[in-house]
């Protein structure tokens, strides 16, 4: 085999091996989010539109491509296993972050004592949308 031959041969399949992975990486985060708010959270019930207003919401606030890079480090680090000192933080980060965003962006928390409850969005990091804040003697 010439070696122009072998480096097109390399090149050719590091393009293939490139475009797979990142196909098999790639999801649409209207569909990545809420499933995985499933497994973190638990069962409960949102309607599409609610979903949709999540989802967009925490793009605008973080970004397109922050949150396409943060939902391909876990899809990596959850399907292979695969995490470094650097990325390992900022996938646990971005999972907090995600319940977090969705415990004070929707009324989970004043529902949850129902099974499989339906939640509502409400808006995405309302002031103090805390259900435990207290405003007594506050003026």
């Amino acid at each position: 085999m010439k070696r122009r031959t072998l480096l097109i041969a390399s090149a050719a399949t590091l393009g293939v091996a490139a475009v797979g992975s990142a196909a098999w990486v790639y999801e649409d985060s209207h569909v990545f989010v809420p499933q995985l708010l499933q497994q973190l959270v638990g069962d409960f019930r949102m309607e599409a539109e609610d979903q949709r207003k999540f989802v967009d919401a925490m793009t605008e606030h973080y970004g397109a491509r922050k949150l396409k890079a943060l939902m391909a480090l876990y899809k990596i680090r959850a399907q292979t296993g695969l995490g470094s000192d650097y990325t390992n933080p900022k996938v646990d980060q971005f999972e907090r972050r995600l319940v977090t965003d969705f415990m004070v962006s929707t009324d989970y928390l004043r529902q949850r004592q129902a099974e499989n409850p339906k939640v509502s969005f409400l808006g995405y990091r309302l002031p103090c949308s805390n259900p435990y804040a207290r405003f007594e003697g506050v003026s």
